[in-house]
């Protein structure tokens, strides 16, 4: 190969490398300058996105404010706020604007039987109230109760409501102090509890509310959350043996039709059970309902 031709070779081969490597850097080139314009677009919608979150942010609604808080697990729970004062918010308060619901007045009887369970007597009772489809309210003694076990579940199975009439019904013991009555009353509930499963706040004074509930019974009565009833018709089926009872009973009730709220005092009494059905016969034939007490009633008490 001559002089001239080696030239023209070695220029060739130069020529063609600095072409690729003009290529080369041009495709560089345009790569980074694809991607310069890519980044800067992007930045670009990611600011208007900015500006239009920002100018369209929203407080959070009250409702979703309101599910954020925890809700109380218990009749106590607290919530801390922002100024560090609690708010406490109790199942109690709720229950006893519960508790002021009026009874009914119209022809409507609340039928309760104290001193029992009795062996006898008290079957007899729960199923004369059976066969008139009537309910009643039972304040019993605790050890009437341990000795009548199964009546008292049976009580409870029927619908009726369960309520403590005390341990001893001695005027010496119960009313010796405002603690005695307080846990006279609690050992006849927690008996109640052990046999039916109920817990009952429902609670009759032996012999009545009057004399002996005085302020501190009263006081003591009420740190312990019970419910006092008394009544308005004294059937004195106690006295009246002979049931002479229900004349005296029906003669009361008729007095109070639509004036206020009937509850009548009987008693688990063999004496009783004999002639009940005489009473329930009437109520029935001229229109009355038979009905058990509630605690979300308002008690009917001696003024």
């Amino acid at each position: 190969m001559s002089m001239t031709t080696r030239r023209k070779y070695r220029l060739n081969k130069k020529g063609k490398v600095a072409l690729i490597f003009l290529v080369i850097m041009l495709i560089i080139l345009t790569y980074f300058t694809w991607a310069l314009v890519s980044n800067k677009k992007v930045e670009a919608v990611n600011s208007n996105l900015l500006k239009t979150n920002s100018t369209n942010y929203e407080k959070p609604s009250k409702e979703l404010v309101d599910k954020s808080i925890p809700e109380k697990s218990d009749k106590t729970s607290e919530i801390a706020l922002p100024n560090e004062e609690k708010v406490t918010s109790t199942i109690e308060e709720s229950e006893s604007k519960e508790a002021e619901m009026p009874m009914e007045t119209g022809k409507i009887v609340y039928l309760t039987f104290d001193d029992g369970p009795h062996p006898i007597a008290s079957k007899e009772i729960l199923n004369l109230l059976d066969q008139y489809e009537a309910k009643a309210t039972f304040f019993m003694l605790e050890p009437n109760m341990k000795r009548n076990k199964e009546v008292v579940k049976n009580m409870k199975e029927k619908g009726h409501t369960l309520g403590v009439h005390g341990v001893t019904h001695d005027v010496s013991k119960v009313y010796k102090s405002p603690e005695n009555f307080v846990n006279e009353m609690n050992h006849a509930i927690d008996s109640i509890h052990e046999i039916s499963g109920i817990d009952t706040h429902l609670v009759r004074a032996p012999y009545g509310s009057k004399p002996y509930i005085t302020s501190k019974f009263k006081e003591a009565s009420d740190n312990d959350n019970f419910i006092l009833w008394d009544w308005n018709v004294d059937s004195r089926d106690w006295q009246l043996t002979n049931g002479d009872f229900v004349e005296n009973t029906i003669t009361q009730v008729n007095q109070l039709v639509g004036k206020e709220p009937i509850v009548i005092l009987l008693h688990e009494k063999e004496t009783t059970s004999a002639h009940l059905e005489e009473l329930l016969q009437y109520l029935t034939s001229n229109g009355f309902k038979m009905r058990e007490i509630h605690e979300s009633m308002i008690p009917v008490q001696f003024k």
